[in-house]
């Protein structure tokens, strides 16, 4: 993926929240609450781009602390509301400095800094807008109705079920699977058709995906081996080409299990 593509925001989930962020800070701008009105213009664009980077960031961590370590079954709309909370608790004394560095206080009793009271409040004000917006930018971004269910044919007796996951691909994306990587607390998801960005956890995809389906390659890849038109080495390093032009690195401590199922993949072929 190219840096263009990568700063993308229709196309990757960092270019949205680059794009978003400048949305907010500029609406901030306008809003102009009443302490930051003696604020010049830049002083304010920094001021705000400060608040809303810093929140997303924290966001974004947090929700990959939830989604990976502490909960990685969890619902995925449960996660970036666990994520909203967390995120908006760490912001709560780094907004007050912030305050205190840019912003002259209103109040002459709270020249001399802030109290556990202060925090409280702090945060009290914070919690709910903060994890809306969150809530918010992953829904606008990614929440889609539920696809109707498809008509009712009868899978045949050696056919496996498709994975929950691809029925949320768009329809024009729906080919055969080929590879899926973990994107933060997003997945890409690599068919014969394109390439798409979905809401959904690495592991739980995996986990539809059952343990005879593929190669796990690294910690955030997983291929279907029978796309690989290519592994390469070098520098001590290995990746695969799959058939769509994608290289994907193959982990150290993954490379023997992946020969192995390579080989398996290519011996038929050769008879």
């Amino acid at each position: 993926m190219t840096l263009l593509e990568r700063i993308d925001p229709t196309r990757t989930w960092l270019g949205f929240l680059g794009a978003a962020g400048a949305g907010l800070t500029t609406l901030f701008v306008f809003l102009e609450p009443t302490p930051t009105q003696v604020l010049s213009l830049p002083a304010l664009i920094a001021f705000w781009g400060a608040h809303v980077f810093l929140f997303l960031a924290l966001a974004q961590a947090s929700q990959v602390l939830v989604s990976r370590h502490v909960a990685p079954k969890a619902n995925p709309w449960a996660a970036i509301v666990a994520a909203g909370i967390l995120a908006s608790t760490l912001l709560a004394p780094m907004a007050l400095v912030l305050d205190h560095l840019m912003v002259a206080p209103l109040d002459p009793a709270e020249a001399s800094g802030w109290t556990w009271a202060g925090l409280i409040e702090e945060w009290a004000s914070l919690a709910a807008p903060a994890t809306l917006v969150w809530l918010g930018l992953n829904a606008v971004r990614f929440l889609r109705l539920p696809d109707p269910e498809s008509s009712s044919t009868p899978e045949s007796a050696g056919e496996r079920a498709e994975p929950g996951f691809m029925r949320r691909l768009p329809p024009g994306r729906r080919g055969q699977l080929i590879a899926l990587s973990a994107e933060l607390h997003y997945l890409r998801v690599y068919t014969t058709l394109g390439d798409s960005l979905i809401l959904q956890g690495f592991g739980a995809a995996l986990d539809q995906l059952g343990p005879q389906a593929g190669i796990r390659i690294h910690r955030s890849h997983w291929i279907d081996p029978t796309f690989v038109a290519d592994v390469m080495r070098e520098r001590g390093r290995t990746s695969v080409r799959l058939s769509n032009g994608l290289v994907l690195p193959v982990a150290r401590n993954r490379r023997a299990e992946v020969a192995a199922n390579l080989a398996g993949e290519t011996r038929p072929a050769q008879t």
